[in-house]
């Protein structure tokens, strides 16, 4: 299933908003993006009704009202999340990190460390996810991101140049030696670091009921854990009025096979939870 594409991710208005984002002023670069996301909005009824939808799985208690105006947030929050996107990459890494205030579960992190083994992070579309790769980095491991090839190869090629300036490593899917590089990476100690939750249906997926619907999740991730014997933590990075806070939850480890399904199934209730208490940073443009 193809991603929804809206107005504040075209890549003319998404190069434009985090090239210029770092030379204005910030309470401007806000201004604009609050405006840029009241009129995608307005325009991208597909988008919308997406976002509607997985709000309305998400938070089944909530009227249209309520959803209606918990999706234009989510909206305005994305603009932010480009504009803090684009300040962040004309800033230095300890600048950007002074952006999180906030660590939840830094023991953690700390414990799958301690273990040696590298770590799997897990996360998904949820607050700001490329900012997490620079705050994880700054604990002292090498951080590498996991993704798929954007639809636009111009915003790929944006995504992993920001990478690249704050020494984050990028792993595309799809190339015939990416199981190798994330495996290396785990047995040097490394971060391998993945969102989940947009994935197409296929053979390395599996289903998993996700607000009560089957849903597809990568498999992936839980095979490599129990062959490095890597502990997964799932984390995220959410915005808290103008910062940031991180969010560690406690290691997963993966004895055998039946271990797999069950840390799949408990990464998605965890998932599950921090929607509900972010849902307007769920910036999932796709029917859940």
């Amino acid at each position: 299933m193809a991603l929804t594409r809206h107005f504040l991710n075209i890549p003319a208005v998404y190069k434009l908003g985090t090239r210029w984002a770092g030379y204005l002023p910030a309470p401007l670069t806000y201004a604009i993006s609050q405006g840029v996301a009241d009129l995608s909005y307005m325009l991208y009824k597909p988008a919308v009704k997406n976002i509607k939808g997985n709000l309305s799985a998400a938070l089944p208690s909530l009227t249209d009202k309520e959803i209606s105006r918990l999706t234009k947030s989510l909206f305005r929050n994305y603009g932010k999340y480009l504009v803090d996107y684009g300040r962040f990459t004309s800033l230095e890494k300890h600048s950007v990190l002074k952006k999180i205030v906030q660590f939840d579960g830094k023991e953690h992190l700390e414990a799958a460390l301690k273990m040696n083994k590298g770590v799997i992070l897990l996360t998904a579309h949820l607050g700001n996810w490329e900012l997490g790769g620079i705050f994880f980095s700054s604990y002292g491991i090498k951080i590498n991101v996991v993704t798929l090839m954007d639809h636009d190869a111009e915003i790929d090629y944006m995504r992993r140049w920001y990478r690249e300036k704050h020494n984050v490593n990028t792993i595309t899917l799809g190339s015939p030696f990416s199981a190798i590089e994330m495996l290396k990476a785990l047995n040097e100690g490394e971060m391998v670091a993945m969102l989940i939750d947009r994935y197409d249906e296929g053979p390395d997926t599996v289903k998993v009921n996700f607000f009560n619907k089957p849903y597809d999740f990568p498999k992936g991730p839980f095979i490599l854990s129990r062959a490095a014997e890597a502990p997964i933590i799932v984390a995220f990075v959410v915005r808290e009025g103008d910062n940031y806070k991180g969010i560690v939850e406690k290691p997963l480890l993966i004895a055998d096979e039946k271990g797999e399904r069950d840390a799949l199934e408990k990464t998605v209730k965890i998932i599950e939870r921090y929607i509900m208490m972010y849902p307007d940073q769920w910036y999932n443009f796709r029917p859940v």
